[in-house]
């Protein structure tokens, strides 16, 4: 039987999502359910007075649930630091103060409008630099400054002095939303048991179960979370959007209960990606090797911690770039704001530095007369290499294969050739850690069993959430037990059915869970040896964590997945329009185990980086979000999308399961500096802050 592993194998969901047979978590209705309705803030930054819910007393098809009705108001992956109902105090407009449950969504929206909460406005912090200021409002008792990280490796002052070339600039990116198809949504339920029930778009049920348990007082034997199909997550369905609310309310009433976010509330409320100004000084030699990095990065965390400190500390580690830099200076501040929790998304805190770092690099290729693919090749880690932060590079390293396929590519080789004057072309390089970092508790435990009608149950405790894992998991399976396909049953994200695993994030999930799997299959064939006619194996695996360096929580990873990256646009001189004309992508990521889910991996990454650069953005003023719906938040469409060719380095990764490292992320990281690479070949207009200005690019002709 041929192998199934490195095929392009059809996703073995596809036909239930094309036919409409899938199940996404909008798509659950349950008999007498409740529908829920959050009442949220109006205000930016207040103290809650009174929340008056007298005109819903004496009726009796509704439920109202306040901060009182919570045993324990708190929550959050790092810090428990957000209420799951405000109480004395509102930090972000939007909010949650109240929930109101009712038979109908319409009666829900309509009793929810009949709560009164009554204000006192506070002033309202915007930005970290205001945050960090002696007289700002403190937006949480300990101060505005949740995390301070430092580092410094040699000595950067010195090598600046013998630096032939000194570059630095300041760089802005906005306040971003993940934008998925499909807003927060899920159900709740009692079984006959009196468990229970949570089925919900989330990105780590077992969390989920934890954090019910302890807020709601509930014994965590009595609560299952089961994941449904998920429209999009990319990191802003890990943590807490629904499933507290749902629970509460179930909970309470003993009723199923039903809540769906509309767009506005997903825009207005849900996690955002962090905004940052990053400041950044290169030093080179007269041959282009980067002799020296400093930077200042600041986030603004929002609200809450959510998972910020993680985030800055990938925003750091990544911040120099997958160079070999010998002096290193960086701090990194995370602050809080009176915006949305930031979060997790795709790219986890390395857009926001690889924009910063590559965008001054391109320039430094201009200065210094070098071709920016060789600038990079005279500077790429290697196999053995030592990252920015003293990580030693023990695992696969592709950059430079990479970055050699690129500089062949036809799309860069084009740019030799005489073209329209309006037409250019940038590049940029990136990398991507894999799994939670040092510290940080990193394992999947896998079951698989054979069934009496043949099949091969495999159950994993990660999620799905449209990546592919379930496919890669499939075959994976199918390869090591020598079976079919179609022998293969996937289950995931149960915390009935399935082990604990971890979050599904970090681009981690196909290497941790997959070498569980693997041992999981080991143990299996051992059974049928003894003569288990139904055997059932179990793997476990952890992460393999850095042992040289040692910089706090999480940090340093032990494993990167790599990208090279060109972009083509045109450039219309007196609109300012930028149309992103062709994108060429080689990627790095160990053995592929399925060609066409990482092209499609890599063809999402770059979609969402170009709408990071051209489009997306959430302003606020006075804590008031600017954008709160689709028709000002913007997003690319089919029609703003060109070509996206993407090519592989295969590097088999010792470790991984069949040689795979992560790859779901490493798309997104540099695609918005290659485009303003690109920019800057036909108008020489340093372009500092994203979303790239229409306004600018037209403006700078008048100049």
């Amino acid at each position: 039987m041929p192998g199934v592993v490195g095929r392009s194998i059809p996703r073995i969901d596809a036909v239930g999502k094309v036919t409409g047979q899938a199940l996404y978590a909008s798509d659950y209705y349950l008999p007498d359910m409740l529908h829920l309705k959050l009442v949220r803030s109006t205000q930016g930054h207040a103290c809650v007075s009174r929340v008056d819910t007298s005109a819903l007393e004496g009726l009796t098809d509704v439920y109202v649930f306040t901060a009182k009705d919570v045993p324990v108001n708190s929550f959050g992956q790092i810090l428990k630091d957000q209420p799951v109902l405000a109480d004395e105090r509102v930090r972000f407009f939007g909010e949650p103060v109240a929930v109101v449950a009712a038979k109908s969504r319409k009666l829900a929206i309509e009793y929810s409008q009949l709560v009164k909460v009554k204000y006192q406005p506070l002033t309202v912090v915007e930005e970290p630099e205001q945050a960090l200021q002696q007289e700002a409002p403190q937006i949480h008792t300990e101060g505005n400054l949740l995390q301070h990280f430092a580092f410094q490796k040699g000595n950067s002052e010195s090598a600046l002095d013998k630096s032939e070339l000194i570059l630095e600039d300041t760089f802005t990116t906005p306040v971003v939303d993940h934008a998925y198809l499909e807003p927060e949504a899920g159900v709740s339920f009692l079984d006959e048991a009196g468990v229970l029930n949570i089925i919900a778009g989330t990105q780590n049920p077992f969390y989920d179960q934890q954090e019910i348990a302890r807020c709601l007082g509930i014994p965590k034997e009595k609560i299952r979370v089961r994941t449904a199909n998920i429209g999009g997550g990319f990191g802003g369905k890990d943590g807490n959007t629904v499933q507290l609310y749902l629970a509460l309310a179930t909970w309470q009433t003993g009723l199923p209960a039903r809540l769906v976010f509309d767009r506005e509330e997903s825009l207005v409320a849900s996690y955002k990606r962090h905004a940052a100004r990053v400041w950044v000084r290169l030093g080179f030699s007269k041959e282009g090797l980067i002799t020296t990095y400093q930077g200042k990065i600041y986030y603004d965390t929002g609200a809450y911690a959510a998972l910020g400190p993680a985030v800055l500390g990938l925003g750091v580690e990544h911040a120099a770039g997958p160079y070999v830099i010998p002096n290193v200076q960086i701090d990194g501040y995370l602050c809080y704001t009176n915006k949305p929790p930031a979060s997790a998304m795709r790219g986890f805190g390395a857009p926001q530095t690889a924009f910063a770092t590559e965008t001054l690099l391109n320039r430094a290729a201009k200065q210094l007369q070098l071709d920016p693919v060789k600038l990079r090749l005279k500077n790429a880690l290697s196999k053995g290499a030592e990252g920015s932060l003293g990580q030693p590079m023990n695992h696969s390293v592709g950059l430079k294969e990479a970055l050699t396929l690129l500089e062949k590519s036809p799309l860069w080789q084009e740019r030799l050739q005489p073209n329209d004057p309006d037409i250019g072309y940038g590049m940029a390089a990136g990398f991507l850690s894999c799994g939670m970092g040092k510290g940080i508790e990193d394992k999947a435990k896998v079951e698989i069993q054979k069934l009496p009608d043949g099949i091969y149950e495999v159950r994993i405790g990660t999620v799905e959430i449209g990546q592919g894992s379930n496919t890669a998991f499939a075959q994976l399976a199918a390869q090591a037990l020598g079976v079919s396909l179609q022998e293969i049953r996937v289950i995931m994200g149960d915390t009935a059915l399935t082990y604990d695993s971890g979050s599904t994030a970090a681009s981690r999930t196909s290497y941790i869970s997959g070498n569980a799997l693997l041992s999981a299959v080991a143990d299996l064939k051992r059974q049928e040896e003894l003569g288990e006619v139904y055997p059932k194996g179990v793997g476990e695996a952890v992460f393999p964590e850095v042992k040289e360096v040692n910089l706090g929580i999480g940090l340093p990873h032990s494993m990167y997945t790599f990208i090279a990256q060109a972009a083509k646009v045109k450039v219309n001189r007196r609109t300012g329009e930028v149309k992103l004309l062709q994108v060429f992508a080689v990627t790095e990521a160990g053995k592929i185990i399925n060609p066409m889910a990482l092209e499609g991996q890599i063809q999402g990454g770059v979609a969402m980086g170009a709408g990071y650069a051209l489009l997306e953005q959430i302003g606020f003023v006075s804590g008031l979000p600017k954008q709160i719906n689709l028709s000002t938040y913007l997003l690319p469409t089919s029609l703003d999308l060109p070509e996206i060719e993407t090519a592989v380095v295969e590097e088999y990764e010792e470790s991984g399961p069949m040689g795979l490292k992560g790859a779901a992320e490493v798309g997104t990281v540099v695609i918005a500096p290659a485009i303003v690479a690109a920019i800057n070949e036909v108008i020489p207009l340093p372009i500092n802050k994203l979303p790239i200005s229409r306004e600018q690019i037209a403006g700078y002709q008048a100049v």
